[in-house]
């Protein structure tokens, strides 16, 4: 029983016949041209005009996306969030007293994470180095007639940034003369001055 048969034509130009006696024949139909126009091309076709690309907005985020991106944008923001705020000095304000030396304890008021600082004197480095714990730790200061500026420098920012402690002056009866808390980026200072009387 003889069956039609259709190819798709090679483009290399090569043709080839079919053997007699085979049953096989060749349609009546021409095949289509390779050269005729593509549904595709509509410049070639008269009457047709090409559609905008729609512009699809979902509302859904890039499944690829790279998941540290929303982390990152947060981190490298500089100007009008809590990061800026971090990255200056911060005044601590002054205190009077008649006192002759005064106790300066601090501590970590956040998760201990391993922050460390330096405190200055009036500019002169009065203990290099110092690890932030929950517990309070401090030092006497001796007051000299005048100001007395005290700085907290921020050596780091720990495991979770940033440096974050609390500080107490007491005077010499015991007595709180001054309170407050400091958030600083790395090299950035919180200042206290003790004005002696």
């Amino acid at each position: 029983m003889p069956f039609a048969l259709a190819a798709q034509p090679d483009f290399g130009g090569k043709s080839f016949s079919l053997p007699s006696g085979s049953g096989l024949s060749v349609p009546s139909s021409p095949l289509p041209s390779t050269n005729s126009a593509s549904i595709f091309d509509v410049d070639k076709k008269p009457g047709i005009i090409a559609a905008p690309e729609p512009n699809i907005n979902f509302g859904k985020a890039n499944p690829f996306a790279n998941p540290n991106e929303q982390y990152l944008e947060k981190l490298n923001k500089k100007e009008g969030d809590a990061y800026t705020v971090i990255r200056k000095n911060q005044y601590m304000g002054d205190v009077k007293t008649k006192a002759g030396s005064v106790r300066v304890v601090y501590r970590d008021y956040e998760y201990p994470d391993g922050d460390m600082i330096k405190v200055l004197v009036n500019d002169v480095v009065f203990l290099p180095r110092i690890m932030l714990d929950s517990d309070k730790q401090g030092f006497e200061l001796t007051l000299t007639p005048g100001f007395n500026k005290i700085d907290f420098e921020a050596l780091n920012q720990g495991s979770s940034g940033p440096n974050t402690a609390q500080f107490e002056i007491y005077d010499d009866k015991g007595g709180l003369i001054s309170s407050n808390q400091w958030n600083l980026a790395t090299g950035f200072k919180a200042t206290v001055i003790v004005i002696k009387e």
